[in-house]
């Protein structure tokens, strides 16, 4: 187990877009205790989310400026803001090489799937769990333990089966005899557990990158690129 982890979260997109820096350590239980924690709402948060992590490790007394570094930084890699994703992920890969320490992404559903699981496991014969989360307007991320697609909301076709339905855009989702949860996006100390579990090897390997599920919406011009300057 890691002694010191950085989480960064810049995923969250849409009404619910925000950004999240905390710094952990082991409790002795066995979990996890988090010592700091600096968070923001709003799209400048996520993109700014440098200003975060610099407020987390203060008052962690880590960093620049004090004797002990992270030895793991963890980010969300996605479903999400495409702007959140690429500043916290970039931030993320440049503190861990700063620091000398393993970078480690989990997706928002893996953070929460062991939460997932265990509120399926008490509701009994469901068919698992849906992530609902904000894409852009009128679409939706639906993340599943077998991955994540966006879809169009007008498009969309129930699953057969009742679902356990979580996530911030949770509610926009018709899924017929849903069990709607009170989960909509994962805690500090669940991402890091996530990650732990993925240093460790109980989770199977996925590189510290944005999950683009949906293309950029930039465009080339209809003219093509300007030439280079001589």
């Amino acid at each position: 187990m890691p002694e010191r982890i950085l989480v960064l979260d810049g995923s969250p997109a849409g009404d619910a877009a925000c950004g999240l820096a905390a710094c952990l350590t082991p409790a002795s239980d066995g979990g996890l205790t988090l010592l700091a924690h600096a968070s923001a709402a709003g799209k400048q948060a996520a993109e700014n989310i440098s200003l975060l992590a610099a407020e987390a490790l203060q008052q962690a007394g880590w960093g620049a400026g004090y004797s002990v570094q992270p030895d793991l930084v963890a980010v969300v890699t996605g479903p999400g803001s495409f702007t959140g994703l690429r500043a916290s992920c970039a931030m993320a890969a440049g503190y861990a090489i700063g620091a000398g320490c393993p970078l480690v992404g989990v997706t928002r559903g893996e953070a929460l799937r062991s939460d997932l699981e265990a509120e399926c496991a008490r509701h009994g014969e469901l068919a698992g769990w849906l992530l609902v989360t904000a894409a852009r307007r009128g679409r939706v991320f639906v993340e599943r333990a077998d991955g994540v697609q966006a879809v169009a909301l007008a498009d969309w076709s129930p699953l057969p089966g009742r679902w356990l339905v979580a996530g911030d855009a949770a509610a926009t989702l018709p899924v017929e005899g849903a069990v709607i949860s009170g989960l909509t996006q994962p805690t500090a100390i669940q991402i890091a557990a996530a990650a732990v579990a993925r240093l460790t090897g109980k989770l199977a390997p996925r590189d510290a990158l944005p999950l683009y599920v949906d293309p950029p919406e930039a465009k080339l011009p209809a003219a093509g690129l300007r030439s280079a300057p001589v």
